[in-house]
């Protein structure tokens, strides 16, 4: 594939995509002031090899807009140049984001030259590629080498001065990793060749330099490696006693994120052995040439949380750091600072392990934030490593932090599956309102359902839950709202409840719809069932109204025992009706009605007329009467059925506390 040069994103500060740059213009952003037009560019080579790293010099031509962005410095692009592009304040020249030491775009091969170590912190996630990462990296490699002059882009590395010609990874682990153990694959099979007596002196020479160059040089006394990659600590003693050393690899009592860094090593000395090279210098000559066309964008960075604000203005692709892993990195450097008791840190370890086993790494971010938001005001994501920060100062309450978080975790898994083993303790009926809050994905009230299932006894719990999923269902669902807006209220509820142990339901009356405004807006109501998860909406809304009018039998919305049955067929071709009227009543709920899978099957795009017969035999009664009411079937008699649909639903989906 050669290079990948990214398109031009939506640039973060100047709400812009631009074609070119001398003639972008700043599309509206939500604020009041008028769109930016930028007429000129200014451009300042930093470096003197290819793809150098350029800043581009903005001039708006109004001094509203740039009052408005008077932090003019939006991102690190890849340009239509197929260089790397820095948009700097037009008033200073200078790269003016806070936090921000130095950035550059640079290959492997000059990175690893610039430091004298790179460390993982301690704490840092473990290495987790695998295969799938391992194979697409090594296809990315041979595709860009197989082109004349390929390079293939990184990504972002970025790192963190902590002393003199040290560098944190604080994010690039992985692929900083990855690539170090398909060199070191590469110098063992140097070395192997030396030990086999081929071109023994140069290749004895080739790897030991290689070593030196990549890896780091040997102490004379220990004869240990002194590594230039430091991993975490579950990484690195495997990384320094077993695959640096290129001896055997350990295989017994290995963690699996050992295992991993075992299989990646074998895998690349398992490519490179199958491209036939015969001699040492072969070897090095493709790891200087795979060094030599991966290129990173590099951002120097003073802290994590500066960090961590580079990732959500950058909102670069691939980013893997999440406010959880700062978390992690900061609550245990606490603990390792002020504790001389290693069995402090190894319970530490043991609680964020079993937290991350509930809720999986990759929603643990959020799980923080919505714990967070049980008993404090609201705060976005990208703020919740900064306030936790604030926060927690001292190893007890690391520990207190910790020890709650898992008390609520099992609540927070719990909701997203109403299968959970967590419910075993209520009755029946709980399942099913667990079941619509995933349905739907309602996420706003999360917060005040975890806390509210700790605070307050199982029945009042249940009349919440209850009253929650509908005013959803009114608020989004049926008005379709924005469900932001319900934040405040169901998050001011939530600090009532952490607080008192009651519920004081008045809290969110502001997000309550009342009848007249709901039965409007459900007369008027449309659903596509074309997307899949709209079945089990429009089988739950039909089942509710079923449930109270037809007195006959109770749906379930998750069973396809009652299947969504179209009056007006989807495909009304064999209909005597206008295409646009087809198109604004197929869909309505109106148009819709239960009915047992075989004699929906049987009955499929058949006339009215056919389907009148059927539908005098279906066991559920709202279906059972539509004949009765309505002799034949048109956008009059759907407008007519879906009135009488809304005048119910208030009953249905009652807010009354």
């Amino acid at each position: 594939m050669g290079k990948k040069v990214e398109p031009l994103p939506t640039c973060p500060d100047f709400h812009t995509t631009p074609a070119r740059l001398e003639n972008a213009t700043c599309q509206p952003c939500s604020c009041s002031e008028p769109p930016l037009q930028f007429q000129n560019t200014k451009f300042t080579e930093k470096h003197d090899y290819p793809h150098s790293l350029h800043y581009v010099t903005i001039y708006p031509d109004h001094k509203a807009g740039m009052a408005h962005k008077k932090d003019m410095v939006a991102a690190v692009l890849p340009s239509i140049w197929n260089k790397s592009i820095i948009f700097t304040d037009w008033k200073n020249d200078s790269y003016s984001m806070k936090g921000i030491q130095d950035t550059s775009t640079n290959y492997f091969g000059a990175i690893i030259k610039e430091a004298d170590k790179y460390v993982v912190p301690k704490f840092q996630r473990d290495y987790s590629w695998d295969k799938d990462q391992w194979d697409d990296l090594w296809n990315d490699i041979e595709s860009t080498l197989s082109e004349e002059e390929g390079e293939h882009y990184m990504g972002y590395l970025v790192l963190q001065k902590t002393g003199v010609n040290i560098r944190n990874i604080i994010d690039g682990q992985q692929r900083f990793t990855t690539i170090t153990l398909l060199i070191l694959a590469a110098i063992k099979l140097v070395k192997a060749l030396a030990e086999k007596g081929v071109e023994k002196e140069e290749n004895e020479v080739r790897w030991k330099e290689m070593m030196n160059t990549y890896i780091g040089f040997k102490d004379t006394v220990t004869l240990d490696y002194d590594n230039k990659l430091v991993l975490n600590r579950n990484n690195d003693p495997y990384y320094k006693d077993y695959i640096v050393k290129l001896g055997e690899l350990r295989i017994r009592n290995t963690k699996k994120t050992e295992k991993l860094m075992k299989s990646c090593f074998e895998f690349f000395e398992g490519k490179l052995k199958k491209k036939g090279f015969e001699h040492g210098k072969d070897y090095a000559a493709y790891i200087q040439k795979v060094v030599s066309c991966l290129y990173f964008t590099e951002i120097i960075v003073s802290d994590e949380l500066n960090a961590f604000k580079v990732f959500e203005t950058l909102n670069a692709r691939g980013v893997q750091l999440s406010s959880a892993d700062l978390l992690k990195n900061y609550l245990f450097s606490l603990v390792d600072k002020e504790s001389s008791h290693p069995e402090r840190l190894n319970s530490l370890e043991e609680k964020w392990a079993r937290l991350t086993s509930n809720n999986k790494s990759e929603h643990l971010p959020d799980f923080i934030r919505y714990y967070w938001n049980t008993s404090h005001k609201t705060i976005r994501k990208n703020y919740v490593f900064k306030t936790l920060r604030d926060e927690i100062k001292t190893q007890e309450q690391v520990f207190a932090l910790l020890d709650d978080m898992l008390t609520y975790s099992d609540v927070y898994v719990a909701l997203h599956d109403k299968n959970d083993e967590f419910w075993n303790e209520y009755d029946s009926g709980i399942r099913k309102q667990i079941g619509l809050l995933n349905l739907f994905g309602f996420k706003q009230p999360l917060s005040l359902l975890m806390v509210s299932c700790l605070k307050l006894d199982k029945d009042e719990f249940k009349k919440l839950l209850k009253l929650i999923i509908n005013i959803c269902v009114r608020y989004n669902v049926i008005c379709d709202r924005n469900p932001n807006d319900q934040e405040g209220p169901f998050n001011n509820l939530s600090i009532y409840v952490s607080k008192y142990s009651r519920a004081d339901y008045a809290l969110l009356n502001s997000i309550i719809i009342n009848d007249e405004l709901f039965k409007e807006a459900f007369s008027r109501f449309s659903i596509s069932y074309e997307k899949s998860a709209n079945a089990k909406k429009i089988r739950y809304l039909l089942g509710a109204i079923e449930n109270v009018k037809g007195n006959i039998r109770s749906v379930d919305p998750f069973s396809e025992e009652a299947t969504i049955e179209h009056i007006m067929p989807r495909h009304y071709e064999n209909w005597d009706i206008e295409d646009e009227v087809g198109q604004r009543t197929v869909d309505k709920l109106g148009n819709m009605c239960l009915l047992e899978p075989d004699k929906n099957r049987k009955i499929s795009d058949a006339a009215y007329e056919e389907k009148k017969k059927v539908y005098q035999t279906s066991i559920y009664g709202t279906t059972k009467r539509i004949p009765e009411f309505f002799p034949s079937w048109g956008e009059d008699e759907v407008e007519r059925r879906q009135e009488n649909m809304a005048k119910t639903a208030t009953s249905v989906w009652t807010v009354k506390y």
